[in-house]
């Protein structure tokens, strides 16, 4: 299975968008703290969902796809893999029949998590996709 670089998409299809962040690929993880979707406009950061894996079973964003404060129009999705927290991934989706020019920006995956014993040393990740628009058309 490879990444794919570029997509395009119909913008009056009735399929969802999704943005997912995935950890699998982290060599040297040994336990995250958060993975979070951000949008990036110009100097402007909103943390659309996060899911924090932090020591503090009894917040109510422990382990759970949370969106961001003041996120609208879009569906919170993801899930902790209590059998391989590697496995574990968090994202958004919409409609694609709601997008619009808005919507073509980066979408940054962040991950803050540590390394694995002995050392459990604090490390972060970042990776970033733009969306563009062409036509009637979505790419990334």
């Amino acid at each position: 299975m490879q990444p794919v670089n570029e997509v395009a998409v119909n913008a009056e299809s009735t399929d969802a968008f999704q943005v997912v962040c995935r950890i699998n690929n982290i060599g040297d993880l040994g336990k995250f703290t958060t993975i979070k979707v951000v949008r990036v406009q110009g100097h402007s950061y909103q943390t659309l969902v996060q899911m924090q894996n932090i020591d503090v079973a009894a917040t109510d964003k422990y382990r759970k796809p949370v969106l961001g404060s003041g996120v609208l129009g879009w569906t919170a999705v993801g899930e902790y893999s209590t059998a391989n927290p590697r496995d574990s991934y968090v994202g958004v989706a919409r409609q694609m029949s709601v997008m619009s020019c808005n919507d073509a920006v980066t979408y940054r995956c962040e991950v803050a998590y540590t390394t694995p014993s002995p050392d459990f040393l604090p490390q972060n990740g970042v990776i970033n996709k733009t969306l563009f628009v062409q036509g009637n058309s979505f790419f990334t």
